[in-house]
């Protein structure tokens, strides 16, 4: 089959009836992989080198209780660049939020854990759903970590999506088990190839992604000066500076392999 290439940054960004739909799905595997897991693989390292698998599930049972409680995300974010201010060692904002995340969830064992989890995921998505337009059009500080200009919707709706899928990587990596494919998938990586797009400064490169989410993506704006194939989900985690696995094949100027490989994305 023949891929027609798109140009990302024209796709459309995740409205909020489908970002719901998927961020369901998406957290439906996450529990999956949780009632799975044995004692030894919930204390296995994740990729995030600050992260065992319980505190991913930490992590991701903060953020789905923050979409539940929209006011909690705004406070520990108030709260996280306070800390920022005040440690020497300034670390992304992002670090901070989601340290209060775990910090919050560190006196329950693992089956309260996984009871907190399962609890705030059933209530996220339609919570995120409803939250009122003009609230979701309010611009987000750079305190939030997202790229500038980024409002309420984009972090609902894209980056709440893409940060369940990328740790189902992560915990699927760290722990051996296998990482379900849902509807959202796709999705996720259009999102992902969208924003790498509307951030590019260089010359444009037609990116064909193959493996679990194929498509063929036009970055950047004129003639692209390469064709560059390279498996989908390796790229999805080379930007978001997991690691670099990716075997790019290239026809044309090789310099397209250096500009993707230094490209990062918000995740």
């Amino acid at each position: 089959m023949t891929l027609v290439a798109v140009r990302a940054r024209e796709i459309p960004q995740t409205p909020r009836d489908r970002a719901a739909q998927h961020n369901t799905q998406e957290l439906a595997a996450l529990l999956v992989m949780a009632r799975t897991l044995t004692p030894a693989q919930w204390r296995a390292q994740t990729d995030c080198t600050e992260w065992r698998v319980r505190e991913m599930f930490a992590h991701c049972a903060g953020a789905a209780e923050e979409g539940s409680r929209p006011l909690k995300n705004s406070v520990r974010l108030a709260r996280a660049e306070v800390q920022r201010r005040r440690d020497q060692n300034r670390r992304d904002p992002v670090d901070y939020w989601c340290a209060m995340q775990i910090a919050d969830r560190a006196s329950l064992d693992d089956a309260a854990l996984l009871a907190d989890l399962v609890r705030w995921a059933a209530r996220a998505p339609e919570g995120r759903r409803r939250i009122p337009g003009f609230i979701r059009r309010a611009k987000l500080p750079s305190s939030a970590g997202l790229r500038r200009g980024a409002d309420l919707a984009y972090f609902l709706d894209v980056i709440a999506g893409r940060d369940v899928w990328l740790h189902r990587v992560d915990l699927a990596r760290a722990t051996g088990v296998e990482l379900a494919l849902t509807d959202a998938e796709d999705e996720v990586v259009a999102q992902v190839m969208r924003d790498l797009d509307i951030e590019w400064g260089g010359p444009a490169v037609d990116v064909t992604l193959t493996g679990r989410a194929p498509g063929r993506w036009l970055i950047g704006d004129a003639a692209p000066i390469a064709s560059v194939t390279v498996d989908s989900l390796a790229f999805m985690r080379l930007l978001s500076g997991r690691s670099d696995e990716c075997d790019f094949a290239c026809e044309g100027d090789p310099r397209a392999v250096d500009l993707l490989r230094a490209a990062r994305v918000v995740f």
